[in-house]
């Protein structure tokens, strides 16, 4: 294991307790239709970021659950200091809603809606006003050393599917990680009927796994995450197939920091939590520059220790997407949207 001094690692412990190894503001809008009025509030601001989203509008049942579990668990993420949430006033996704479930959690909080305020030239003016507040009220949180059994890794799903000499390099970071005292969350696809496809998590990591959390369950936050950590700190989360609605369900559990492996497509960050890239060779060999670390085709024994020095290192300062500002992020919809 790559030991890190605790006084490396550096986290603001928030009023209840969690540490952020980010400082974020963040700005949601409750549905798409405040989408713009949250980007424009979020404009200037120091640490502070809109998150965009196709959703809150016209959804039925599990799926308008989904949306305001997932924007919950963003919202009272433990790298945001403050969450501004801005809504219209006709959405199926209420705009109070969240807020209060965002606030009954413990975070900082606010809210601003544009119906309310009188316009979407007003409803800016108020947010930013707000999110002002947020932002001296935060700068109180303390900055102090952490270590990884303060932190939550979570673990895309793509490395599930490499050859088997590859793969065992993730279990290893796995085992590494767990070692050191961190609470992990690996991402597992949901097979096409709908049920979590534990089946294909490689023999080596079965028996690390205390327990499976069902997605929705999941996303509910991360305080029902660590209220079930018992002796095993591993978690399989059946997630969907899609990279950014795992990066997305993920961070909604309260992952500190993500791990994706690339094995097609680009580089895509979150916008709460930073996401340290592996390329996995041949087929991320374009992106050399876009990674933290290269996994070839045949790892040499340093593989897993360099991994777990990306993530180290994700933890102190700014991974690559970040520096690029990529944050993207995906709700997984259950039933068409009317």
């Amino acid at each position: 294991m790559h030991e890190t001094p605790p006084d490396l690692l550096r986290a603001r412990r928030r009023p209840g307790g969690a540490c952020g190894i980010r400082h974020h503001l963040l700005v949601i809008p409750s549905v798409l239709c405040s989408a713009q009025a949250a980007k424009i509030i979020a404009e200037g601001i120091p640490g502070a970021i809109a998150i965009e989203h196709q959703h809150g509008c016209s959804q039925l049942g599990g799926d308008a659950r989904l949306t305001e579990q997932i924007l919950t668990g963003l919202g009272t993420h433990p790298n945001v200091a403050g969450t501004l949430v801005v809504g219209l006033g006709c959405e199926t996704v209420q705009g109070t809603s969240l807020y209060r479930a965002i606030e009954a959690r413990g975070q900082r909080a606010a809210f601003v809606g544009i119906q309310q305020a009188g316009g979407t030239l007003a409803a800016i003016r108020a947010g930013r006003e707000a999110l002002a507040r947020l932002r001296d009220t935060a700068a109180v949180d303390p900055e102090g050393p952490v270590a990884w059994g303060d932190l939550c890794v979570g673990i895309e799903a793509a490395w599930l599917s490499l050859p088997q000499v590859q793969a065992a390099v993730f279990v290893e970071v796995i085992r590494r990680l767990l070692t050191a005292g961190a609470t992990v969350v690996q991402a597992v696809p949901q097979s096409r009927a709908g049920s979590p496809a534990t089946a294909i998590v490689p023999p080596l990591l079965a028996p690390l796994a205390s327990r499976a959390i069902p997605y929705a369950h999941a996303v509910a936050g991360s305080a029902d995450v660590a209220a079930a950590v018992p002796a095993s700190r591993l978690f399989l989360m059946p997630a969907p197939e899609t990279r950014i609605a795992q990066k997305t369900g993920l961070a909604a559990v309260g992952a500190h920091v993500v791990l994706s492996a690339l094995i097609e497509g680009l580089p895509a960050g979150c916008p709460v939590a930073p996401v340290v890239h592996v390329g996995v060779v041949p087929a991320a060999r374009a992106f050399a520059e876009d990674v933290e670390v290269m996994l070839d085709v045949e790892p040499d024994a340093g593989a897993a220790p360099a991994i777990v020095r990306a993530l180290e290192d994700g933890c102190r300062e700014e991974t690559v997407v970040e520096a690029l500002g990529t944050f993207e992020m995906a709700i997984h919809r259950i039933a068409p949207t009317m």
